[in-house]
């Protein structure tokens, strides 16, 4: 009985443990200053008659991040 117990819980463990592995990237780095680009980027404004960098701009902002 006590191993059944001990194994359901080491499972129950590795879940989680793999469960916040594949959620933490989604919530690192995020640079607050400049905006919600991640580090490294910065937030810059998006001229709207550029069809092709504007279907980038997810949010409809007219704001996109970028490394240059």
């Amino acid at each position: 009985m006590h191993k059944r117990i001990l194994v359901l819980l080491s499972v129950v463990a590795l879940m989680v443990v793999m469960l916040a592995m594949s959620v933490a990237p989604a919530f690192a780095a995020w640079d607050v200053e400049g905006g919600q680009c991640r580090t490294g980027s910065t937030l810059v404004p998006v001229d709207p008659r550029l069809p092709g960098v504007v279907e980038k701009d997810s949010n409809g902002d007219l704001k996109v991040c970028s490394t240059l």
